[in-house]
């Protein structure tokens, strides 16, 4: 796993762009090319199971998406609550690449978890996947606690 902490007050326009930055340097370890989209958007929410936890596809039982106070965090989201916001971080040129879908970061009650949710779509393949990222607070940062595939798209 790749351990990144994210520095910064929780709730901030500041903190969501420094999770947004760190999930595309994520991305971009694993020698992916994307246009990121210029809003966080709710529909990129779909598929992920609220209602179920978010646990997905992957139900390793040491996974954090299995852990009882994400699972609460998590089925205690209400999206149609959740604001979409402008995230400039993406390039200009969108050729051919893949589309990054970035949702709106979701931050827990008490400040100490964080949720990304994104879609990375080929248009050119017809595919993609729905992609979580579990963050927790950790001292005055963000560090990844896990990741997971919650869906393929074809």
């Amino acid at each position: 796993m790749i351990s990144i902490i994210v520095h910064g007050n929780c709730q901030t326009d500041i903190d969501r762009l420094k999770i947004h930055k760190s999930v595309v340097k994520i991305l971009k370890k694993e020698q992916e090319e994307f246009y990121i989209h210029s809003f966080a958007k709710r529909n990129s929410f779909s598929n992920f199971d609220f209602a179920g936890g978010g646990r997905g596809l992957d139900t390793n039982s040491n996974s954090v998406w299995n852990n009882s106070e994400w699972i609460s965090f998590v089925k205690s989201v209400h999206t149609s609550s959740v604001s979409e916001y402008a995230l400039n971080i993406g390039t200009v040129n969108r050729g051919e690449k893949k589309e990054l879908i970035f949702a709106p970061i979701i931050f827990s009650n008490d400040e100490t978890k964080a949720l990304s949710i994104a879609k990375l779509y080929s248009s050119a393949s017809k595919s993609g996947s729905g992609i979580a990222w579990f963050f927790h607070r950790q001292n005055k940062g963000w560090k990844l606690s896990g990741m997971q595939i919650f869906s393929f798209i074809n």
